[in-house]
């Protein structure tokens, strides 16, 4: 345990300084601080309590290696908060597979204000934490958002100060939701001060990735002499600096160690000092010098802290109390320093160590999930009892979503088990434990011990592979991904098969292999069982997409409305990933309105149980849906949401297309810097994923915001290169899907012959029966390369007959922009503010500030008064993405605590975030908002 309180002294009698207490950090009497040579430092935390009485919450992580005084800084942070409520949290490394202890220790101090928290957040919390008999299952994220709820209730009452020692300790659950809270807390009197050790044996935990940090480095030499000079010479104390590299906890410990002739220089210094993972060496000594009950106490602290306090004799935690190793707490003992509980379990032999997990384990009644892992560590080999038992804890923990627990239960039990096959079945679910909690380094190391063992099942290895495969599609690289999942639909049979083979099928899309996809359809048709609705649902969505990507709409069509039935059947109510094929058959059948509107219960049911890492490819394929349906408020919402939550996980491909729809929706409102952010993060997710060359979308979508901002030369470079690369296939295989936009920019650049001809060209390629959002750009395209008025005009009207057929609500304002304009420079004037109202007033309900200023522009250029209808025009500042969000919420009727409680977020950040809205938009009041987003609908 890394606790609060300075690490341990050792003084040696006779000496004059023998029994001065110092922290490892440098605290002595000479430092008016407390601490030697941490100015700076202590002023980046002053600078953040002083922010936390004014209600800025934010984050800061500290950073650095073992011994250099991060500990300290998180206790004199506490000395100087004040009135400042603190809350503490401690990592120890062997209950970091512990769901949600971190959180317990944290959180208990405020249970009182459980009642303040959302229903649904308040019993996965309580589930999570044991603080009440429920059913509820402690989902991760709602206990995530139960953490932000409960924090944000108790910074109402007063500023809060969250202080979590050793991060890199905690458990995963635990780690995340309170990283999770720190990201998100906008508004609230919250800070957070956290440390992680880095070094090369522990890096940084991955979840912290984007928090703000200071690296606490070692002392500077003058500092460093400082420390140690009431204990040693001047001359010594120089050398002392120079050997230790200034690491505070070196310096403490092994001057303390030195002999009295080492001390004042008449004796040499000990060749090599105990530095860095050396320090391990100056605790022997300490540790040495107890008795055998007393280190049987402290290897009981080391293994469980609150087992400790009913086994070990008291006399012997006291013994150890005095020794300077443990500290005496309400709660339990803490070691002074966890270098110490780090020495404990190295100098530990391996029959005490199972001595000590026996005797806890002993103390623990039958089923407790505690029990069975002392047993297992206590274990001396195989056992199939213990591993089963193992198993029906990694069962209850999976239920509880505690997967990290779940993951290293099933690996143990693994360990356990004789019958090869089994053990390796056992070994591949942990890996998808592991990659559930999304542990994606735990993940692989197990893939790897699966695939790397000569007595693995095949059933074993393909699930394993399986595994992997999702670790690459969300997290890491596509073609890797398609390569794991190809293999593993050689080994798979069965339902299994068929999972395979669909995700296999979309990453071969996402990588524009259309022939791969068509591939994963035909073995699908060739394996499913039609008796069971998910199969069958994945053998019509494959077959439905393969079909229209070859054009045959008529065919396709039967296929993917049957994905919508089974979709949304009761048989398929708690596969979300059902919901994800539906979204993205509906963009082929045209029935965008009708599966959102179906859906919409569905995903509602994904959020309330907090199934955030399934929320961000349905809302990023929703973002897109509502954009088509001319819903962009909704769609800016969406994306917004999914980018953010996908940056909280990690995830690389569905970040990707979130990012672009939100450059999309920043750029059609005239935030050209937002877009120019948004685009460039999605490009850097693409790389990642390796499907860049691939990514017809991106392209699609840079092209549009460079549109937006009128630099029209981007346009055709960036399309041109698109042809050049698989001959504009558009963004859902549509062919030369890039036409419409880079005929717009040739039009506008002069380059009409080669506008004329790519417009042939797409009509050409765009088969009889496309749907209605083709053909229209088709008859546009028409439209803006006809050289004769009639001809134009004809084309124009076409098109908005087709358009009147489809959904897309944006093209077919455009289109009318694009007539009404030509119509203006053909002297018709009338005719043209009649296209040119209608297409001003759809830009202006849709929000599209940008488009709206566009449409205005024109109106006036034909004589026309543009009457304001409460629009923002370009230049004007729109609303955020997350602004957005909570008015639409809000305009449901819904109340500041419900918002929170949807999006995550601390009901003062949404009253922030209103406080915008109402500003930006002028509304007086909530009656206000609610019927101008009423007008919308």
């Amino acid at each position: 345990m890394s606790a609060w309180g300075p690490p341990p002294v050792v003084g040696r009698s006779g000496h004059p300084h023998a029994g001065t207490r110092r922290t490892a950090s440098g605290d002595t009497p000479k430092s008016a601080s407390g601490l030697t040579g941490r100015d700076p430092e202590l002023a980046e935390i002053d600078r953040l309590l002083g922010e936390v009485r004014h209600g800025r919450p934010a984050a800061l992580l500290l950073t650095g290696e073992a011994g250099v005084g991060k500990t300290a800084l998180l206790r004199a942070a506490r000395s100087r908060a004040g009135d400042v409520r603190c809350l503490t949290a401690s990592g120890i490394e062997s209950e970091s597979a512990m769901a949600h202890a971190g959180l317990l220790e944290l959180l208990t101090p405020l249970r009182p204000l459980l009642p303040e928290v959302p229903d649904g957040q308040a019993a996965a919390l309580a589930s999570a934490l044991g603080w009440a008999p429920t059913d509820a299952p402690a989902d991760r994220f709602l206990v995530a958002a139960g953490t932000l709820s409960l924090l944000a209730a108790a910074a109402a009452e007063e500023p809060v100060l969250v202080l979590v020692d050793d991060l890199q300790w905690l458990d995963r659950e635990s780690a995340g939701a309170i990283v999770f809270a720190a990201r998100r807390l906008g508004a609230d009197a919250v800070r957070f001060l956290m440390n992680a050790r880095t070094d090369p044996a522990t890096p940084a935990p991955d979840l912290a990735r984007g928090l703000p940090t200071l690296d606490v480095r070692a002392l500077e030499s003058s500092d460093a002499a400082a420390l140690v000079a009431t204990t040693v010479s001047p001359a010594v104390a120089g050398l002392l600096a120079a050997a230790t590299g200034g690491n505070p906890l070196a310096l403490v410990e092994v001057s303390a160690h030195l002999t009295p002739a080492q001390r004042v220089g008449a004796a040499a210094l000990p060749d090599p000092l105990p530095v860095g993972d050396r320090l391990h060496t100056v605790y022997d000594d300490v540790l040495s010098r107890l008795t055998a009950e007393a280190r049987h106490a402290v290897l009981l602290v080391a293994l469980s802290r609150t087992g400790a306090r009913v086994l070990a004799e008291a006399g012997a935690l006291d013994e150890a109390v005095s020794a300077g190793v443990l500290a005496a707490e309400p709660q339990g003992h803490r070691f002074q320093h966890p270098l110490l509980r780090a020495a404990v379990l190295r100098l530990a032999t391996p029959e005490e160590q199972r001595r000590a997990h026996r005797s806890l384990a002993a103390a623990l009644p039958r089923g407790a999930s505690g029990r069975a892992h002392h047993l297992a560590a206590a274990s001396t080999g195989p056992d199939d009892a213990l591993a089963d038992e193992l198993d029906r804890v990694a069962a209850g923990d999976r239920v509880r979503l505690g997967y990290a627990a779940s993951s290293l239960a099933l690996e143990r039990a693994a360990a356990l088990t004789t019958h090869p096959a089994a053990a390796s079945a056992r070994l591949a679910a942990a890996a998808d434990d592991a990659f559930v909690a999304g542990d994606v380094i735990r993940a692989r190391r197990l893939v790897e011990r699966v695939l790397g063992s000569a007595s693995a099942s095949e059933p074993a290895c393909g699930r394993a592979l399986l595994t992997l495969g999702m670790v690459e599609q969300y997290a890491g690289s596509n073609p890797r991904a398609a390569e794991h999942l190809r293999t593993a639909s050689l080994t798979l049979t069965g339902a299994a098969l068929v999972d395979a083979l669909t995700e296999l099928a979309l990453v071969r899309f996402r990588l524009g292999d259309l022939a791969g996809f068509e591939d994963c359809a035909a073995r699908i048709r060739g394996a499913v069982d039609r008796s069971d609705p998910a199969q069958r649902l994945r053998e019509c969505f494959t077959t439905g997409v393969t079909s229209a990507l070859a054009g045959d709409y008529p065919a396709a069509r039967p296929m993917l409305l049957e994905v919508a039935e089974l979709a949304l059947s009761d048989a398929l109510e708690d596969d979300p990933r059902s919901i994800l094929l539906l979204a993205l058959a509906s963009g082929f059948t045209g029935t965008v309105a009708e599966a959102l509107a179906r859906g919409a219960v569905r995903v509602e049911r994904v959020r309330r149980r907090g199934a955030i890492g399934m929320l961000v490819p349905i809302l990023a394929i929703s973002a897109s849906g509502r954009s088509m349906l001319g819903d962009h408020a909704g769609a800016y919402a969406d994306a917004g949401e999914a980018a953010e939550l996908a940056e909280h996980l990690g995830y690389v491909a569905e970040a990707a297309i979130a990012c672009e729809h939100l450059a999309w929706e920043s750029a059609a409102r005239g935030l050209h810097e937002e877009a120019r952010s948004a685009l460039a993060r999605a490009r850097t997710l693409l790389d990642r994923a390796e499907t860049t060359s691939a990514a017809a979308h991106h392209a699609l979508t840079v092209a549009f915001c460079a549109l937006c901002r009128g630099d029209m030369t981007e346009v055709v470079d960036v399309l041109e290169a698109r042809l050049e690369t698989d001959g504009g296939v558009g963004a859902m295989g549509e062919a030369l899907g890039v036409a419409p936009l880079l005929v717009e920019a040739y039009v506008s650049l002069g380059r009409v012959a080669q506008a004329e001809d790519l417009a042939h060209r797409l009509a050409s390629a765009t088969p009889v029966h496309a749907p209605a959002e083709l053909t229209a750009m088709v008859l546009r395209c028409q439209g803006l390369v006809a050289r004769d008025e009639a001809a134009a005009r004809r084309a124009f009207d076409d098109a908005l007959r087709a358009h009147a057929t489809s959904q897309d609500l944006f093209e077919r304002a455009r289109t009318r922009l694009m007539l009404g304009s030509r119509l203006r420079r053909d002297g018709r004037r009338v005719e043209a503010r009649e296209h040119l109202q209608a297409a001003h007033r759809s830009f202006t309900d849709m929000e599209l500030s940008h488009w709206a200023g566009r449409a205005a522009a024109e109106l006036r250029a034909t004589g026309a008064v543009v009457r304001p209808r409460n629009e923002l025009l370009d230049g004007d500042e729109p609303l955020t993405s997350q602004e957005t969000r909570v008015a639409l919420l809000v305009a449901e009727g819904r109340t500041n605590k419900d918002v929170a409680a949807a999006l995550f977020l601390s009901p003062k950040t949404v009253e922030r975030h209103l406080g915008n809205v109402f500003r930006k938009r002028g509304f007086r009041s909530r009656a206000e908002l609610v019927r101008a987003y009423a007008q919308l609908d």
